[in-house]
């Protein structure tokens, strides 16, 4: 296995350059690149990578795990990034691994129905899409990364605020009117309030044409490790075409959804503060 290069000569002279440092980091950095889907290390295959002797990768991964930045199985001698460590490196990386680990259940979404797939977070009481696969039919419908939507009358939206706290959910809807979109679009606070209850017992969210008069939506919440919502993940289309197959795309809406959340949970699985969730399987559910 090819070694990571050895840190520039000049930067090791440097007087103001703690050593320790960049080999500290030089694992970090390690696991950061091979572990995205939550793959535990072997210590032997984390030693033969890293340009230090073996000795300097156990104290260094020993003193990580003392830190609670490492995880170690000590039956099968391998290690797995911990939670303090994404609580510390924050935002940009649980961006990066939402991204990441979304991509695969969108792909197999888009596969099965043949409808555009979003991916989208909540910013400034409004919903980002920030991945969206679009469908191959030439009637579609599909935003760009970066775009965003009301938050009051899209399935993405409803997926998200029905597990806020009701004071952040009432304060994502402040920041807007709800203004009203077609016929459908809910517009009272109370009747909202009132649909969002729907939307958890269901643990689904729907936009039937709400948004787009001739457009229907379906999504399912997304949460991170210590069962916070986070985002969430939809398909949309024509209604003609959407209608048909509804009923199967909630149910594999929610099983991408929970499978996303699976895989962010720095152990595969949910944290000990987690909402417990039902595991879901693909085809374990009645056929349509």
């Amino acid at each position: 296995m090819k070694k990571i290069a050895k840190r520039p000569k000049r930067i090791q002279e440097d007087k103001n350059y703690i050593e320790v440092m960049g080999k500290i980091f030089t694992v970090l950095e390690y696991f950061v690149e091979h572990s995205n889907k939550q793959k535990s290390l072997m210590f032997s295959e984390i030693a033969a990578s890293l340009p230090f002797a073996r000795t300097t990768v156990h104290r260094i991964l020993y003193s990580l795990e003392k830190l609670g930045y490492i995880e170690k199985d000590d039956q099968k001698s391998s290690y797995r990034l911990a939670g303090k460590f994404f609580d510390l490196t924050g935002g940009a990386v649980h961006f990066r691994r939402l991204l990441a680990v979304a991509r695969s259940e969108m792909q197999t979404l888009l596969l099965q129905f043949g409808e555009t797939v979003n991916l989208g977070v909540l910013e400034d009481g409004q919903i980002t899409y920030i991945d969206v696969l679009q469908s191959s039919s030439a009637l579609r419908i599909a935003a760009n990364p970066g775009a965003r939507n009301p938050v009051h009358c899209t399935s993405l939206g409803k997926a998200i605020l029905a597990y806020l706290p009701e004071s952040e959910a009432l304060a994502a809807l402040d920041q807007f009117p709800m203004i009203r979109m077609t016929s459908r679009t809910i517009t009272q606070k109370k009747h909202y309030m009132e649909h969002l209850a729907q939307v958890r017992e269901k643990a689904i969210a729907l936009d039937m044409e709400e948004h787009l008069s001739g457009v229907v939506c379906v999504a399912a919440p997304i949460f991170d490790r210590n069962g916070k919502v986070i985002a969430s993940i939809s398909i949309s289309g024509p209604t003609p075409r959407m209608k048909p197959k509804l009923s199967q795309m909630q149910d594999e809406v929610k099983i991408a959804a929970s499978n996303i959340s699976r895989m962010l949970s720095p152990s595969g699985r949910p944290g000990e503060n987690a909402t417990p969730r039902p595991a879901l399987e693909r085809g374990a559910g009645p056929a349509h």
